[in-house]
């Protein structure tokens, strides 16, 4: 098969299945939901859905590893590669921690980068807005009773001029608006970052959110580790090896583009994606290249769960 052949066939795996076939299996998995109750008595009915729609991706991403596996000819060594080297297992462990810490710098900074940028547009005088309490160029207020009429200046009328109440007095020009704060009350700010955060764990990250609520530790971690697993196995151990030939512009893009666009299916707004993206982003450029230099999948693995673990913590 050609090298467009190949990239054409990884994409349409990812369209097909991680989007099309998950939406079914959610769908599937949410009505078995609401009209069985396997599980413990205390579950409800959305606790049992994500439980069922995380173990229905997990499944399903072994019988795609096993199709892809036979389709590209690639041997099932590939699947237990360094998994017998415990230094490089350990070094897996290193790796997921500081990409954790690169990935949450980086949200951070696009979160305040967002801030500052809506507060500076929400603190903007707008144009069509004079300065309060002085009166448009070229117009003049009502005639004041007993005035003479003639041109007068702007919002005042002389000391002498006398209405049916008296003498006026004569009106002091009006204060030129304060100018606003360059930064925003950082109450305002933290809300709004707390507003962020709590989208980050909606979509799809729920249901590891939930797992790890409801489940055993153990079994939390091995539905995640299944999923984890599989998409290392598919985005780095099948596409870079299916694609080596090729050279490394060719597959490392393809793994990487391929990857990010997974991580934003079935997140419920774009302030949500950011954060699974960017670290697919930054899970996506490190594996790749560790990938392309040392072929193990294991140490990718055991990156790839504390990443996640400690990020939906």
């Amino acid at each position: 098969m050609s090298t467009a052949g190949r990239v054409l066939t990884l994409a349409a795996v990812v369209v097909v299945y991680y989007w099309f076939g998950k939406t079914l299996l959610f769908r599937g998995a949410r009505r078995l939901a609401a009209v069985t109750r396997i599980g413990p008595s205390h579950w409800g009915t959305a606790q049992r859905a994500d439980v069922f729609e995380l173990a229905a991706a997990g499944s399903s991403h072994v019988v795609v590893v096993a199709l892809l596996l036979a389709v590209t000819g690639i041997g099932p060594g590939m699947l237990v590669s360094g998994l017998a080297d415990p230094g490089l297992l350990a070094l897996g462990v290193l790796l997921g921690v500081g990409e954790l810490a690169l990935g949450s710098l980086l949200c951070r900074a696009l979160i305040e980068l967002s801030l500052a940028r809506r507060t500076r547009a929400r603190r903007r005088p707008r144009p069509d807005r004079g300065v309060a309490g002085a009166a448009s160029p070229g117009v003049t207020g009502p005639p004041v009773r007993g005035m003479p009429p003639g041109p007068r200046a702007r919002g005042t009328v002389s000391p002498g001029d006398r209405g049916a109440l008296g003498p006026v007095r004569a009106l002091a020009p009006p204060r030129p608006a304060r100018r606003p704060r360059a930064v925003a009350d950082p109450a305002d700010q933290g809300q709004s970052l707390r507003s962020w955060l709590g989208r980050s764990r909606g979509g799809w990250i729920r249901h590891h959110l939930t797992s790890l609520k409801v489940l055993p530790l153990w079994a939390a971690l091995g539905l995640t580790g299944v999923q984890v697993a599989s998409e290392e196995l598919v985005f780095r151990g099948v596409a870079l090896t299916w694609l080596r030939e090729a050279g490394p512009g060719v597959a490392l893009t393809t793994s990487i583009v391929l990857f990010v666009l997974m991580q934003a299916f079935f997140m419920s707004s774009w302030q949500g994606a950011m954060f699974p993206v960017v670290g697919g982003v930054v899970m996506g450029v490190v594996h790749g290249l560790v990938f392309w230099t040392t072929p193990f999948v294991a140490p990718l693995v055991v990156a790839h769960v504390v990443f996640f673990v400690f990020a939906v913590i």
